[in-house]
């Protein structure tokens, strides 16, 4: 590799922060990845991942290229507790029904947030040159006197907030989240700062830990029960680490999945399918349920911008921040450390930020459009509903009930939500005709596709 510089500087220790510093110690003499909490020791929740103690996991798209990204990833996860669940052992339910996933080899991880980005953590401090900077945060950026190029990052102690350093820097990385304050830090050196597209959606989770049966389900490690148009409840299931079920209850515009442990199993029993109920009602508790709030999607177009100073880049979910039901939020991220890292080879350091915010431009986009979509065929939600939504949205009605049936179907669609390859791909010839087909055949059985208990217990 090319050396690039004497520093790169990294804010925000997450995944998405992880990952970015994966191409750069590759270029640079040393990395600093800088994080506003003490970092743990071991598979522990911290503050600064408000969403960990709910589901995460690596959809097959993001499983594949973390791999791409740290060859091993995959056998120190599973050597670390986490599950690498095939597609045959998840129980999707979609579109009213079950798809056929039998005859795929996707993958998914089963393992609790903190599990993942520990082994993530560990294999990039292994890194030659990289070093975590915990308990500071960023104030202030650093730049030339023209104001056109970052030369660095101020930061202040979360210990004692009388004590402050200054990181040089030839490169600075925003992974800071939602909370990102670089729409501010851009507006304070005269930059216009990026506009701002939201979807609400006012979401609230409730989460609780099961002791987990190893036959239970047949030895199935994970359920989706997805939130019908005409409904307002979903919920999740996955086998992780230590023996356990971590189950996540998700309720849609205000809806809110109780906390106690009578309530939770009473609105399990509520999801039009079974299998949820049948994980929770059958397992012991481990400890107090956690409960969080999603309101809206929030995407700052940074990929607009036609200025943005020199040796800076902002990444993650301080770009678009995504409903965590539908795991897009690490995917995203890894894609775009993947893109930096053909950013880098190709043009080095020039306009990395905005030639990188481009490359990776149609991985947000393509997980927006998938997650909006999903919502905006709810009729309260409020949001624009164009032609192209339409249409797209009148396929996959009977893309849908097709999966149930058809593994080919079901899996292209998988291959899709899960970002292993574009939504186009479920427009080619053999795949549409495939689709067609089953409508027709559906038709004839008078199959509606509205969700159905008695078809959801029958596919399982």
């Amino acid at each position: 590799m090319t050396r690039l510089g004497e520093h790169a500087v990294v804010l925000g220790a997450g995944m998405a922060g992880l990952v970015h510093a994966v191409p750069l110690a590759r270029r640079f003499d040393r990395v600093t990845l800088v994080d506003r909490d003490v970092l743990p020791d071991g598979n522990v929740d911290r503050r600064g991942v408000p969403q960990g103690r709910h589901i995460h996991l690596l959809v097959p798209g993001g499983l594949t290229r973390l791999e791409l990204l740290l060859p091993g990833i995959v056998e120190d996860l599973a050597a670390g507790g986490a599950h690498v669940i095939p597609a045959r052992e998840w129980r999707f339910h979609m579109g009213g029904g079950r798809l056929d996933l039998s005859d795929s080899d996707l993958r998914i991880t089963g393992a609790t947030r903190p599990l993942i980005e520990n082994v993530v953590r560990d294999r990039v401090r292994a890194l030659g040159g990289v070093e975590v900077l915990d308990g500071w945060a960023a104030r202030e950026l650093r730049t030339t006197a023209d104001r056109t190029r970052v030369t660095g990052v101020r930061l202040r102690s979360e210990a004692d907030p009388t004590e402050e350093r200054v990181l040089v820097a030839d490169l600075v990385v925003d992974t800071t989240g939602r909370g990102s304050g670089t729409p501010r830090r851009l507006a304070d050196l005269g930059y216009a700062p990026p506009a701002e597209e939201r979807l609400k959606v006012d979401i609230h989770y409730t989460t609780r830990l099961f002791r987990r049966d190893p036959a239970s389900l047949g030895g199935d490690r994970n359920v989706l029960v997805d939130v019908p148009p005409d409904g307002r409840r979903g919920g999740v299931a996955l086998a992780v680490e230590e023996g356990r079920w971590l189950v996540t209850l998700i309720g849609m515009l205000g809806e809110r999945p109780p906390a106690d442990l009578g309530g939770f199993t009473d609105y399990a029993a509520g999801l039009w399918s079974s299998d949820l109920h049948d994980v929770v009602a059958g397992a012991e508790p481990i400890g107090e349920a956690t409960r969080a709030a999603f309101p809206s999607f929030t995407r700052h177009r940074y990929d607009r911008l036609r200025r943005l100073p020199e040796g800076y880049l902002v990444a993650g979910d301080a770009v678009c921040s995504f409903d965590p039901r539908f795991g897009q939020g690490m995917t995203v991220a890894i894609i775009e450390a993947l893109e930096l890292d053909r950013v880098l080879d190709a043009h080095g350091l020039d306009r990395v930020g905005l030639r990188t915010l481009s490359a990776a431009r149609w991985a947000v986009q393509d997980a927006w459009d998938l997650a909006t979509g999903s919502d905006l065929v709810h009729p309260e939600v409020d949001g624009p509903r164009p032609l192209s939504w339409r249409l797209i949205t009148g396929y996959l009605q009977r893309l849908l009930p097709a999966a149930h049936h058809d593994p080919e179907v079901a899996a292209a669609f998988i291959r899709v939500i899960g970002m292993l390859t574009r939504p186009p791909a479920l427009m080619r010839p053999r795949l549409l005709g495939r689709v067609l087909l089953g409508a027709r055949r559906d038709a004839g059985r008078g199959v509606t596709g509205a969700p159905a208990e008695d078809r959801s217990r029958t596919s399982a």
